[in-house]
């Protein structure tokens, strides 16, 4: 069995992936071994397994009708793309909290009507940037979330990516075009949630824009919805493929995570405790990583036989297109799941590997280094 360590880095967790030795070669010359290498942390996914589909003509409708692909032209970066997606509903979606413009709770009636000068809440935000981000391959789901007190039990619809670059899920608010973060890092619902419950999250920031500007809470336009009280207690649609599967009806079912925050607090809204309590729609886990499984992250298994490497990939990837090896040219190759790899011993072997989706949207990378036990 494999044994891994958990580390963080620049808040970023990481698993060494500790895998046993492998068969002694024979003779004199040692053996090769795998050491321990830095890779993402992964974690499969058990609760929220329905994903949006490539293959339905909505997405490609979204992206066209909108002109979203002028949107993102010419930037290569996932994490700045995602931003100007966000900034792009944003500054095309009016704010109205009380009296929402009526139409169906499709992306393409909000948008419609928000083009048109209507306005809208924070559900309609989240249902738009939902569909929008994962019409480019980018793992999005929605949230319900509150600041969950008696006297201050508001509740505020976003979203979480997973965003690659950071190996992790972070929390974007299409409504104030706006995200979260602690020195530096990107914040998930759970990471502002901590934070809330640890001490009032002083050393969180509110992050507004493309660019990134870091910004006090916004008494004008619903100063609750901007600071990270709001995020207190949070809650995961399981319904992820809300987007393509229409014109079918959307679950109620609600994820929260089971621990002492939720065994010794209630949780209200709108002065009563949350509807989902005792009820069959709640689903609450003990398992922290089963609400942050790790999207297009692979963890792998390594079995050598004389000078061969046979290396065996999985991964949960929505919309999998294939595993990609990095060839000795620095070239990104697509390759199966089970690869034999050829071992030097006068050398480090390394090899890299990622996953891709149907969207062209990479993985992050995971290293194999195998060495020759007597170099």
């Amino acid at each position: 069995m494999n044994s891994n360590r958990i580390i963080v880095i620049a808040g970023v967790l990481f698993c060494l992936n500790v895998i046993p030795v492998p068969k002694v070669i024979a003779g004199q010359e040692g053996r090769f071994v795998v050491v321990p290498v830095e890779n993402p942390r992964y974690c499969g996914n058990q609760l929220f397994r329905a994903f949006e589909n490539y293959y339905s003509p909505r997405v490609r409708e979204l992206r066209s009708r909108y002109e979203l692909d002028e949107v993102v032209a010419g930037e290569k970066d996932e994490w700045k793309r995602i931003l100007l997606l966000r900034h792009w509903i944003r500054s095309n979606i009016e704010i109205e909290n009380h009296n929402p413009t009526q139409t169906r709770g499709d992306t393409f009636a909000i948008l419609d009507a928000a083009l048109k000068g209507g306005k809208f809440h924070c559900t309609h935000f989240s249902i738009v940037q939902h569909a929008v981000l994962n019409s480019y391959g980018y793992v999005t789901r929605r949230l319900g979330c509150g600041p969950g007190l008696k006297d201050d039990g508001g509740h505020h619809g976003v979203n979480e990516v997973w965003v690659n670059k950071f190996c992790k899920w972070v929390l974007i608010d299409a409504k104030y075009d706006a995200h979260f973060e602690k020195n530096g890092i990107p914040l998930s619902a759970l990471d502002i949630r901590d934070e809330i419950w640890r001490d009032g999250a002083k050393s969180v920031v509110r992050i507004v824009g493309p660019g990134c500007k870091p910004m006090k809470p916004d008494p004008k336009t619903g100063k609750w919805e901007t600071r990270p009280d709001t995020y207190r207690w949070c809650s995961w649609e399981t319904d992820t493929n809300r987007f393509t599967m229409f014109p079918a009806g959307n679950t109620s079912t609600l994820v929260m995570l089971d621990d002492e925050i939720f065994r010794k607090n209630t949780w209200y809204r709108d002065g009563k405790p949350h509807w989902a309590y005792n009820t069959p729609y709640l689903i609450a886990t003990t398992r922290r990583d089963w609400i942050e499984w790790t999207p297009n992250v692979i963890t792998s298994k390594v079995n050598i036989e004389g000078d061969k490497a046979h290396v065996f990939l999985s991964s949960c990837t929505p919309n999998f297109r294939s595993f990609q090896k990095m060839d000795d040219d620095g070239t990104w190759r697509d390759c199966d799941e089970q690869i034999e790899l050829s071992l030097d011993r006068q050398v480090r072997n390394r090899f890299q590997f990622r996953t891709i989706n149907l969207f062209g949207v990479a993985g992050p990378e995971h290293n194999i280094e195998i060495v020759n036990s007597s170099s």
